[in-house]
């Protein structure tokens, strides 16, 4: 899917930043995170580099308005499976696999681990709006089992799973999928057998 623009036409501030981030989101999953660069997203939607710099202030503001955009999907996807497990619909490894499955897709790790690295920690904040989110919409529902302990294990576990998982688990002699058993596995010794 190209997100190139076929005429300079003008768009509203709103839409001029959406545009952008569609297209970094684009670029973070076709080339990773070192692709995203005002000049190559500039590039990619028409645009120039001192557009870009008007609407996100540098590329850290790219980044920052990047992983926003991404704490929004995966945050969806994981509160969609986490309410199909509170009505009985989903099992423990039906969130596993959704958070997993969200993080490995968005390579939130990549994502992560180059905000983190290139000390643009403030970039990190839609990713720490999320999660804290996620912990309070479990004790606003009234649960009262440690729930920001699995959060934490399971965020910590699917960040390192979608940045190098099927190396590591090769390296262990392991199937990819034995850290999402392991998680599981987390779930169920911090709070309990369902």
């Amino acid at each position: 899917m190209s997100i190139t623009l076929q005429t300079r036409k003008r768009l509203s501030p709103g839409e001029s930043r959406a545009v952008a981030v569609a297209a970094a989101r684009q670029l973070l999953r076709d080339e990773g995170v070192a692709a995203v660069t005002l000049k190559s997203v500039a590039g990619k939607i028409g645009r120039t580099h001192a557009n870009l710099l008007h609407h996100f202030g540098s590329v850290a503001g790219l980044h920052r308005a990047l992983a926003e955009d991404i704490a929004h999907t995966v945050s969806a996807s994981i509160t969609e499976a986490i309410g199909k497990r509170r009505r009985g619909e989903a099992s423990e490894r039906d969130v596993v696999d959704a958070m997993f499955d969200a993080f490995h897709a968005e390579r939130v790790g990549e994502l992560i681990g180059w905000i983190a690295l290139t000390r643009q920690r403030e970039a990190l904040q839609p990713v720490v709006d999320t999660i804290a989110a996620i912990v309070e919409d479990f004790r606003a529902s009234g649960d009262t089992r440690p729930m920001d302990r699995v959060t934490l294990g399971l965020v910590l576990m699917a960040i390192g799973d979608s940045l190098a998982g099927s190396e590591v688990a090769a390296a262990s002699g392991l199937g990819r999928e034995a850290v999402r058993e392991d998680a599981v596995g987390l779930i169920k010794g911090i709070v309990g057998q369902a």
